[in-house]
């Protein structure tokens, strides 16, 4: 499914959003109205993929990604998106800084949220991370991918579970013990939480495993003492990450991590801690921010303007295979996925308040000539390198910090590479020409870099190693 193919009529695939064991993650535009969704694709066959769809499409929050529809077709499975503008949080996260105190706070406040909400509704998430966490055009959280996510109440009836599962560093030491021990879902899921608080504020992780085979795991476990009764100031055995951490949020996190389960609060009564109590930030609208994308909805889909957003015309439209359906909706064989579909997914499928649309309302056509370049907005990224040479030149200096520094890479396309930082970390680097809206005067090309797997922060660490390793040939913000 290449960039620039042609999905169904009309649908256009605009680019990579991520990728993964299961798949990857492509951005569907309409090339007409501007509409995006969000297109998971992985392979079919098993019952994770349906499961997935189902349970995430019961799901209505505002911090919590929606799922608009899903069809298989010759061997895979479509997930059809709400589309997060803002990105990942782990863009927000500094390396070995973190992010304000503020911002940490509002995020978590809505994290929170999020998994109350699930909770309440019987859903644990268990692999809550900066990676699944995304941001939307007002920089609101999205819990997203759900693929690890399971039903354990019912009603009043909760069932432990007993399967290992979740990214290792964010797992409750009762997770990675579950082998031998069935554990609660809720204390988890808030465990995973409060990793990723510290990985905001601190800009690094406090353990690579929450195991007594892990030094600094081992001496969280032994300043808490079992019985929450040590001092909340940190000591010589936690430095780092602690040290780093204002007083009244380590004393929500030494509450929030500690060891035992049972004696990690509940998520409401975490939600009253003095910390996320402290004057909220600015809201949305005070604060700078990209135009939204547009959007169908239910009310205005008869009435669209024909409003040219973007020009395609130069793209070339390679086919890729269309997905089936058959009538009534049912997944299997059937004829083609069509506009009209399309349309049903994204248009009929969205709630009728304003407030939970996919995106925002589209832009008029007296107003869509002055706003930025939509095409920018979809792609924008934080982790760019802009260049002071050609595309081509761009791409050798980068090959050449990455032979330097033992990386392994190879061409996926004249213009992507497939980066190979560690066993764990992969990454994507794509040159393009320098846009005339947003470069800097003196620019050329630019350089921008993704994750393909790993940790998303140490993917940031290793994007201002490779920045500062070109920083000769960058042109200056």
């Amino acid at each position: 499914m290449a960039a620039g193919g042609e999905f169904v009529e009309g649908w256009l695939v605009a680019q990579v959003l991520g990728e993964g064991a299961y798949g990857e993650v492509r951005l569907l535009v309409h090339a007409r109205t501007g509409a995006a969704v969000a297109l998971k694709v992985s392979r079919a066959g098993g019952v994770e993929a349906a499961r997935e769809a189902a349970l995430q499409r019961a799901l209505r929050h505002p911090h919590v990604l929606r799922c608009l529809g899903e069809r298989v077709h010759q061997g895979l499975h479509y997930m059809f998106l709400e589309y997060a503008q803002g990105g990942e949080l782990f863009d927000r996260i500094e390396p070995d800084v973190g992010m304000s105190e503020s911002s940490a706070r509002r995020y978590w406040r809505q994290l929170l949220a999020g998994l109350q909400y699930l909770h309440g509704r019987g859903v644990a998430h268990r692999d809550i991370k900066p990676e699944n966490l995304l941001l939307d055009h007002d920089d609101n959280i999205k819990i997203s991918d759900f693929g690890m996510a399971t039903l354990f109440r019912h009603g009043s009836r909760e069932r432990l579970l007993s399967r290992v599962c979740g990214t290792v560093p964010y797992a409750a030491p009762e997770v990675l013990a579950a082998a031998e021990r069935p554990y609660r879902a809720a204390p988890a899921d808030l465990w995973a939480a409060g990793v990723v608080l510290l990985a905001m504020l601190a800009g690094e992780l406090p353990w690579e495993r929450a195991d007594m085979a892990d030094v600094r795991f081992a001496a969280w476990s032994a300043v808490t003492g079992g019985d929450g009764a040590a001092s909340i100031t940190p000591t010589p055995a936690l430095s780092g990450a602690w040290r780093k951490l204002p007083n009244l949020a380590a004393a929500l996190l030494w509450r929030a991590l500690h060891p035992r389960p049972e004696r990690r609060p509940a998520l409401s009564a975490l939600m009253e801690h003095r910390w996320l109590q402290e004057d909220e930030p600015p809201r949305a609208s005070q604060r700078r921010r990209s135009p939204p994308v547009a959007t169908y909805s239910a009310s205005n889909t008869g009435v669209m303007r024909d409003v040219a957003l973007w020009r395609f015309s130069s793209m070339t439209l390679g086919r890729i295979p269309r997905v089936a359906v058959t009538a009534g909706g049912e997944r299997g064989r059937g004829r083609e996925l069509s506009a009209a579909d399309m349309e049903a997914l994204v248009s009929y499928s969205q709630p009728s308040a304003a407030d939970d649309l996919l995106l925002a309302s589209q832009p008029d056509a007296a107003t869509a000539c002055t706003q930025p370049n939509v095409m920018q907005r979809l792609m924008k990224r934080m982790t760019r390198v802009w260049m002071l040479c050609d595309e081509q030149a761009a791409l050798q200096a980068l090959c050449a910090v990455l032979r330097e520094k033992g990386y392994v890479w190879r061409h996926v396309n004249p213009r992507l590479l497939a980066i190979e930082c560690s066993a764990e970390l992969h990454m994507r680097a794509q040159v393009c020409a320098a846009g005339e809206d947003a470069s800097p005067a003196a620019a050329r090309s630019q350089l921008e870099f993704r994750r393909a797997r790993g940790c998303g922060l140490q993917f940031k660490r290793c994007f201002v190693q490779l920045r500062a390793a070109l920083q000769p040939l960058t042109a200056p913000c």
